[in-house]
């Protein structure tokens, strides 16, 4: 037994070591903060690692013996499972990185969040310019969109949206710099005492958070960032249009 125990303890290190690096890689970069939590993919994901960095060293500790720890049979099974567990750590990172966040896009008052497997080839090979006909690989990218000015084909994607179709966060042909827009993202920051009537149960936050940004004589308002699994309060400064932080309280009431 104090030989099973010492493989599979070896087995167990590697197995973690391996699992922080592709944890580091999801929630650093593709889904880096408080995006992750919106977007559903937190706790699916550190299921999946939990049951690969554990089950590989569970069957190693059964598997071993000192008496066959030299036998081909025994490196054998134990390539067997170590191949195993890589091949469902490289599918889980898959996964996660064909349905990341792609984007987060100012669209008329608040942020959306648009996921990759939201924009197939032929959507952005639309993309206003070259910058949004391809999509990033390290981490969403701040951006905005912009309504058509023609009313035939402002009044087609309204009843497009309406109907369940695509809309603006997701056609990166009305894709532009988040810079472009920075006015039009100042005139609709709401004040931050509002918070307070969306987070009734959350009063001393939003209080605390009130009386950081006035003591640091930072002016601030928030928009909301709607995300898939839950919503986040996006702080902007009030005259540089720059996003300040993502917050976790209820931008709705």
């Amino acid at each position: 037994m104090p030989n099973r125990l010492h493989a599979a303890g070896w087995h167990l290190l590697i197995s973690c070591c391996i699992a922080l690096l592709s944890a580091g890689l999801v929630f650093l970069v593709w889904y880096p903060g408080l995006i992750a939590r919106i977007s559903g993919v937190r706790d699916i994901y550190l299921l999946l690692l939990a049951v690969d960095v554990i089950l590989g060293p569970a069957i190693t500790l059964v598997i071993f013996s000192p008496k066959t720890k030299l036998k081909p049979e025994l490196k054998r099974d134990l390539a067997i499972v170590g191949t195993i567990q890589v091949l469902a750590l490289l599918y889980g990172l898959h996964t996660v990185f064909i349905a990341r966040p792609a984007f987060i896009v100012y669209n008329a008052g608040r942020f959306d969040v648009t996921y990759a497997n939201d924009l197939d080839a032929k959507s952005l090979a639309q993309g206003s310019t070259k910058d949004y006909q391809s999509l990033p690989v390290l981490g969403p990218k701040l951006i905005a969109s912009v309504a058509p000015t023609d009313v035939k084909a402002r009044n087609k994607l309204l009843f497009e949206s309406v109907a369940g179709g695509a809309d603006l966060p997701t056609l990166p042909q009305y894709f532009t710099s988040y810079g472009s827009q920075k006015a039009q993202v100042i005139s609709k920051l709401q004040p931050l005492t509002t918070l307070i009537e969306t987070n009734p149960k959350n009063r001393p936050a939003v209080d605390a958070l009130i009386q950081r940004y006035a003591a640091s004589k930072t002016p601030a308002g928030f928009l909301p960032l709607k995300g898939k699994s839950d919503d986040l309060t996006v702080i902007v400064h009030r005259e540089s249009g720059e996003i300040l932080e993502y917050l976790a309280l209820a931008p709705w009431k």
